[in-house]
């Protein structure tokens, strides 16, 4: 989970950049994008344009256990070029 902190500093940004959308709702559509390449185990990113923010994910996608969907692990989140540490499992 991300800590409270963070979310705050991240929907100050959506604010800034009009992102309609909640966080929590933008980053699982990325989280979706980094499982959606298929590739496991390399980290990887993926592009999106939200409002006037430019978007892009660093994460990892992993093996499910016991034919489980595999988990995504997102590790930062660039807005227009400002980083955020995410460093969670988002599915």
């Amino acid at each position: 989970m991300l800590n409270e902190e963070l979310y705050e500093e991240l929907e100050h940004e959506f604010m800034k950049c009009r992102v309609d959308e909640d966080v929590d709702d933008v980053l699982m559509e990325l989280a979706e994008a980094i499982q959606d390449l298929g590739i496991i185990g390399r980290e990887v990113s993926v592009k999106e344009q939200a409002g006037h923010g430019k978007l892009e994910a660093y994460g990892i996608c992993e093996e499910g256990e016991d034919g489980e969907e595999p988990s995504v692990y997102m590790k930062t989140l660039l807005i227009n070029g400002k980083e955020f540490e995410i460093e969670d499992y988002l599915l």
